[in-house]
């Protein structure tokens, strides 16, 4: 209970950071961004906005209090109680100022609601809802974790565990152990915190999930109805959204024999995901992503959040701009004249909404660094067509200072090598190769957008370039040593996109003439049955069958946390979560791997060279000397040994040697399945 306690808790605190701070919060729903008038109910910001306020607020207090009472007996504990009364007190405070001064304004917002948004919200509330707990849960009491999500969830659930029972306080990666954390793990802290107070592990990840999957759909919606004035435009986006645009289900349905396609497509036994470029068999660009990636929702509800309170400033440029060069002639230098060198270019006006999108903005970094970074290029090219351009100035300062100092106090080297990479993963990275690359990957999309960019006014023209600045970023751009991590650019930018093909296929199907609702349909379809499938297959994927199942009443899980503590590193086998195998108990445990699963390592920008040919040097050790010479070169305090250290391809197993060097602490099974940890400090005569 205290668990669901804290995440209401979230809720009230961003309830009176944002009422007393903004007043009235129905004006961001009352009008579109061009100032005209529409019904459409507050609930859809508020709760996202409350949501996504509060989370980081708490989330960071409760990392920072366990950071200074770490020497405690129960850091996280402690924090947990320092935190949860202080907010208590806070929010009661301000509930009675804001109740007193009647800055509260909900009264008729959902009357708002139409029928069709009711549906809407419902299907959204059930699709996050299925997505997530098809890929986790409890079955027989026995924890599930999906086929489709079960390599990632190694290190999301490991960092998960690492908090809730071992205290990784200050963090380290677990895959990685014993050296700074360059992968941004806040998330997995909030819901490892969750577990801590109470909820069970798979209700600990699922509920943030879902909350966050659901207000990334709501303010889509917002931003697309106050885009384009329409409920209808923005219904059109999340069905986009949801369901990918791609040529795959197409091309899958050509490669097959004539006369099987139906029973081909409704074998339940078929259950890879489609598509034929690199990394489509991930399932890289459907509804699997955010079951994978839990934490991408959250942050992508913070940079929607973001863009709707910036936006503003760039129609109130091109509102200027405009009348500006429908009384003056038009040219380039009188352009930059009246869009840069003139006050109302640059004046700061609203100053609130800046710094707090800026602190929004900034605290997210280690929730989510690449929807950051795809916010900041977003704002940027905003920005540059935008009046009030200091308030982008001091949302950048804000939140890049905010970004450098978790940087520095989290990660000891450089966390970005940048470089140029055209191509993204295209084969061959030729302009004719990414081009083909993205006419499989996007389908019919990319010339959708074509046609509506040509119908559209000149300000959504480049508003479209905008959003499509993170695409181009993603393919001419490698930040991290795996170019694969930047398809959530390209997903960024695409789902922002989206609203100007539901704006294309809505205007299309409101003509009255019936063959353009027909070819509305028709590109509808063709958007949307790639992705439709892939959801049928994410289903298939994760069924109970094809899942792993794992007991929670687990000996050597239990041994970890009763007997090591969250400094202490285990040399093992290179293990992630698998079918089978001990390797999953010591993942689950949250313990610090010395050289866990090298692509986890590797993707996120460790050197995995070195403690590789010592992994291999301590394993196949001839004599003692060099055993406790690389043991303690490595600094590993316990030594694993199990069936995947025998039957290695990397090394000949000198287990004897190690077994006569160190004392057997724990140990379960027998012969070649024999699982043993060794402890490096008691060293055998």
């Amino acid at each position: 209970m205290i668990g669901i306690y804290y995440i209401f808790l979230c809720f009230l605190t961003g309830f009176t950071i944002l009422e007393p701070l903004f007043g009235d919060l129905r004006s961001f729903t009352g009008t579109t961004f061009s100032k005209k008038q529409i019904v459409l109910s507050s609930w859809y910001f508020r709760l996202p906005a409350y949501f996504v306020t509060g989370v980081p607020v708490l989330t960071w207090a409760v990392y920072i209090f366990t950071y200074i009472l770490r020497n405690s007996g129960n850091p996280l504990g402690y924090a947990n109680v320092v935190v949860l009364i202080a907010a208590s007190i806070y929010c009661s405070v301000m509930l009675v100022f804001i109740i007193k001064k009647k800055k509260c304004h909900f009264k008729g917002e959902t009357d708002k609601i139409s029928t069709v948004e009711i549906f809407m919200t419902g299907f959204v509330v059930m699709m996050s809802m299925y997505l997530m707990f098809r890929s986790l849960g409890m079955v027989d009491g026995k924890l599930k974790i999906g086929l489709s999500v079960f390599s990632d969830f190694s290190t999301h659930l490991s960092m998960m565990r690492s908090f809730s029972h071992l205290g990784n306080v200050p963090t380290h990666y677990t895959f990685f152990g014993g050296t700074d954390v360059k992968y941004h793990f806040m998330f997995q802290f909030l819901c490892g915190n969750l577990e801590f107070l109470g909820l069970r592990l798979d209700l600990a990840l699922n509920i943030p999930s879902i909350l966050s999957l659901v207000f990334s759909y709501f303010l889509l919606y917002v931003l697309a109805v106050k885009l384009c004035g329409k409920k209808s435009i923005g219904i059109v986006t999340l069905i986009l959204y949801t369901f990918r645009s791609s040529s795959a289900l197409f091309e899958y349905i050509l490669s097959l024999p004539e006369g099987e396609v139906w029973s081909t497509l409704t074998n339940k036994d078929i259950c890879e995901f489609i598509g034929t470029t690199n990394h489509e068999d991930w399932g890289l660009w459907n509804l699997n992503v955010y079951a994978n990636q839990r934490h991408f929702s959250f942050s992508l509800t913070i940079m929607l959040l973001v863009i709707i309170v910036m936006l503003p400033a760039f129609y109130e440029g091109c509102a200027r701009i405009k009348k500006h060069f429908t009384e003056n002639e038009y040219s380039f230098r009188e352009y930059i004249n009246t869009s840069f060198v003139t006050n109302e270019g640059w004046v700061v006006k609203d100053y609130k909404c800046c710094i707090y999108a800026g602190l929004l903005l900034g605290l997210s970094g280690f929730f989510n660094g690449a929807v950051l970074i795809g916010t900041v290029i977003i704002l940027f090219f905003m920005a540059a067509a935008s009046d009030r351009r200091l308030e982008y100035v001091i949302f950048a300062a804000i939140a890049g200072v905010l970004a450098l100092i978790q940087s520095k106090c989290f990660i000891s080297s450089s966390l970005f090598t940048p470089q140029l990479y055209f191509g993204f993963l295209s084969e061959p990275r030729t302009l004719s190769g990414t081009i083909d690359y993205i006419r499989n990957m996007m389908g019919i999309l990319p010339l959708v957008l074509i046609i509506q960019l040509l119908r559209v006014k000149t300000m959504h023209r480049y508003l479209m370039f905008v959003f499509m600045s993170p695409i181009i970023f993603a393919f001419t751009v490698s930040l991290t040593p795996d170019i694969a991590v930047n398809h959530k650019y390209v997903m960024i930018g695409i789902m922002l996109l989206d609203i100007y093909a539901a704006a294309f296929l809505t205007d299309l199907f409101l003509k009255k003439d019936i063959l353009y609702k027909a070819v509305a349909v028709i590109l509808a379809m063709c958007l949307t049955f790639t992705g439709l499938f892939e959801f049928i297959i994410f289903s298939r994927k994760n069924t109970n069958e094809r899942s792993i199942l794992y007991s929670y009443e687990d000996e050597i899980m239990n041994w970890i946390w009763d007997n090591a503590d969250k400094e202490d590193i285990f040399l093992t086998a290179n293990y992630f979560l698998t079918f089978g195998g001990y390797g999953n108990s010591m993942v689950l445990s949250g313990a610090q791997l010395y050289n866990g699963w090298e692509y986890f390592s590797w993707s996120a920008g460790y050197d995995v060279g070195e403690r590789d040919a010592l992994e291999i040097s301590i394993y196949s050790a001839i004599d003692r000397e060099h055993l406790y010479a690389d043991v303690e070169k490595a600094g590993v305090d316990y030594i694993v040994v199990d069936v995947f250290n025998r039957e290695s391809d990397m090394y000949y197993l000198n287990e004897e040697l190690i077994a006569s060097s160190y004392e057997e602490m724990f140990h379960i099974d027998e012969g070649n399945n024999k699982f043993s940890i060794y402890d490096t400090s008691k060293k055998l005569q």
